[in-house]
C-alpha cells in the first residue's frame, strides 16, 4: 500500500508541476486562442471542401467540371497551346476568373483568350485575367 501511496504522491506532485509550469508561461491565453482558432480552420476548410460539387481532385489542385471545360475550349485557340483555367465565385455570382495560357505572350492569343472566356461564362471582361506560362 505504501508504494501506490508513493506513486499516488509522485503524480499529483508531477502535475503541480507541470500546471505552475503552465501558469509561468506568458500570454498563455492568446495561444490557446491561436491554437482554438486554428483547429476551427482546419475544420471550415475541411468541411468547405467536402461539399465542392462537381470537383476533380489532381495532385496539387482542384478544378471544377466548369474550369476543365474552359480549359478544353481555350486550349483551341490558335496559338493558345496548353491553357488553365480557375473561376472564383461568391454567392453563385462568378467574381473573377484567372486564364493561363503558354500562348499568352502573343498580345492577338491573350486577347483571343480574354473575350473567349468572356463570352463563354457570360461575364465581363473586367473580371477575367489572362497570364502567360512561365
Amino acid at each position: 500500500m505504501e508504494v501506490s501511496d508513493e506513486r499516488k504522491d509522485s503524480v499529483k506532485t508531477e502535475a503541480k508541476g507541470f500546471i505552475k509550469k503552465l501558469k509561468g508561461i506568458k500570454n498563455l491565453q492568446i495561444i490557446v486562442v491561436i491554437f482554438i482558432i486554428a483547429v476551427a480552420l482546419i475544420i471550415y476548410s475541411t468541411v468547405t471542401a467536402a461539399k465542392s460539387a462537381g470537383s476533380t481532385q489532381t495532385v496539387g489542385s482542384v478544378m471544377t467540371s466548369d474550369e476543365q471545360r474552359l480549359s478544353a475550349i481555350l486550349s483551341n485557340i490558335d496559338g493558345a497551346g496548353k491553357v488553365e483555367a480557375m473561376i472564383t465565385s461568391a454567392d453563385g455570382t462568378i467574381t473573377g476568373v484567372l486564364v493561363i495560357a503558354d500562348g499568352a505572350d502573343d498580345i492577338t492569343v491573350r486577347l483571343r483568350l480574354l473575350e473567349a472566356t468572356a463570352t463563354a461564362l457570360g461575364v465581363s471582361r473586367n473580371v477575367v485575367n489572362v497570364y502567360s506560362r512561365k
